[in-house]
């Protein structure tokens, strides 16, 4: 389906409605959005384009006001997003939408209902709208979901620099794992009398994940979780056996893992030798936990089950 051209010119009603309601008060905007992003960001919506899709009612009568009420609703969204991902949530967004524009489109794919967003290839924030719903929802354009969404389906020009991973499996690293891992850290060490050095792996489990036609649906979001999950198991596992009470036991396990190093890992089906799920194994005095793609964050505390036969 083709495009609707252009309008080439507003009534008087509209005019004045767009130069109120919207001209006069899209720099104020551009300062709102800068300040909360903390980096210049402007608006460069093309009314005239947006306008061709206008019906009976509030967007064919009040255009202005419209764009106003699409662009509050960003700044609404955006508050909750930096609410939820924080500092580094916010370099996400100015890095991975990096025009810092917001522009607006039709949602020619019919991707969403009413309305959503996505990043341009040129690293635009575009707020999209369906054919026939200009006007609905505009609070909802860019909720955290369709926002999430869009920072994760990104497209590559529009990133700059290498990111590894995806945002939301980046996202759900920093909300589930970076704030744990010194804790699981603290207490493999008191269990082991030592320090114990934890290498996750991430991007290792993100390409076999990632590759996988049989990864879990969800596996994105919960990437941290299940990391930390699996090495809770392994402390679980330690405490269970009293590691921490027993000489013999702990320095068994310095022993037999002289790297002092705990791993973990995604491995193709067949590699597992002892489990159906997962297990750990010892390599060159490393521990390591390992799964495969479609078991992922199943039976995660069974990890470790044989560390002892392994000692």
């Amino acid at each position: 389906m083709s495009r609707l051209p252009p309008v080439e010119k507003f009534s008087l009603t509209v005019r004045k409605n767009i130069r109120d309601e919207w001209e006069n008060k899209k720099d104020e905007y551009e300062q709102r959005l800068s300040g909360l992003l903390g980096a210049p960001w402007t608006i460069d919506i093309n009314l005239r384009q947006v306008y061709a899709y206008a019906q009976d009612g509030y967007a064919k009568e009040s255009p202005g006001s419209m764009i106003a009420s699409y662009v509050d609703g960003v700044l609404y969204q955006l508050d909750r997003y930096i609410g939820k991902h924080g500092e580094e949530g916010k370099t996400e967004l100015n890095t991975i939408a990096s025009a810092r524009t917001i522009s607006m489109d039709l949602d020619e794919d019919k991707k969403f209902s009413y309305c959503g967003c996505k990043i341009s290839p040129a690293g635009q924030l575009v707020i999209l709208f369906r054919e026939g719903y200009l006007g609905t929802n505009t609070d909802y354009a860019c909720s955290l979901e369709n926002l999430e969404g869009a920072l994760n389906e990104a497209p590559s020009a529009a990133v700059t620099g290498h990111r590894p991973m995806s945002f939301v499996a980046r996202a759900a690293i920093r909300s589930d794992w970076d704030t744990e891992v010194e804790s699981i850290k603290s207490k493999l060490s008191k269990i082991l009398k030592k320090d114990i050095a934890v290498v996750p792996q991430f991007e290792q489990v993100f390409d076999k994940l990632s590759a996988a036609k049989d990864a879990p649906d969800v596996w994105e979001r919960n990437l941290g979780m299940y990391l930390k999950m699996y090495y809770e198991g392994l402390i679980n596992y330690l405490e269970y056996q009293k590691f921490g009470e027993d000489d013999m036991l702990y320095e068994a396990f310095n022993e037999g893992v002289d790297k002092a190093t705990v791993v973990f890992r995604i491995v193709d089906k067949g590699e597992l030798k002892h489990s159906t799920y997962n297990e750990c194994v010892i390599e060159d005095g490393t521990l390591i936990l390992q799964t495969i793609p479609e078991y992922f964050g199943t039976n995660v505390n069974d990890i470790a089950n044989r560390l002892m036969d392994l000692l």
